[in-house]
Order: C-alpha cells, then sequence, then structure tokens
C-alpha cells in the first residue's frame, strides 16, 4: 500500500514538473495602432503639448507629431494614436 502511494505521488510530481517547464507556445493577440489628427489641435505641434493634449482631452494611446502635407506646403501636425 505505501510503494502504490509513493509511486503515485511521485508520478503527479514529475508531471507537475513537466508541465511547468514546458514552454507556453499559446499565440498572444498582438496590439495595432492607428493614427488620426487630433480633432481640434492648432498652432505648432510640440511632442509634450502632442502627447498630453492626445492622452487626456482624446483619451487615446498616445500622441505624436507627423510630417505631412506636400511641396512647399509641409508642417507637423499633432497625430493621435490609438488601438485599432
Amino acid at each position: 500500500m505505501a510503494k502504490s502511494q509513493f509511486s503515485c505521488a511521485t508520478f503527479f510530481a514529475l508531471l507537475i514538473c513537466f508541465l511547468l517547464l514546458v514552454p507556453n507556445k499559446m499565440p498572444m493577440a498582438e496590439a495595432t495602432f492607428c493614427k488620426r489628427p487630433a480633432k481640434n489641435w492648432s498652432g505648432d505641434c510640440s511632442s509634450d503639448r502632442c502627447y498630453n493634449y492626445c492622452k487626456y482631452t482624446e483619451h487615446v494611446y498616445s500622441g505624436e507629431c507627423i510630417w505631412t502635407g506636400s511641396g512647399q506646403h509641409r508642417y507637423h501636425a499633432c497625430y493621435c494614436v490609438y488601438n485599432c
């Protein structure tokens, strides 16, 4: 009786160790981010102001200044970054 209990306990202990050591290969969903122009932004774009505006006014993930426009009409615009 004692031998079978010892064998059973050893088996389960080894099984738990094996399951802890096997790497977890489950796929993780990666976050994708999209950008859109800030709704009510005006003036020159600075990174800190744009980040704070998007984060606390539009309640999105982040904000960044991006060159936009074409030709001689290029300028920095504030774009808000959000989860798609």
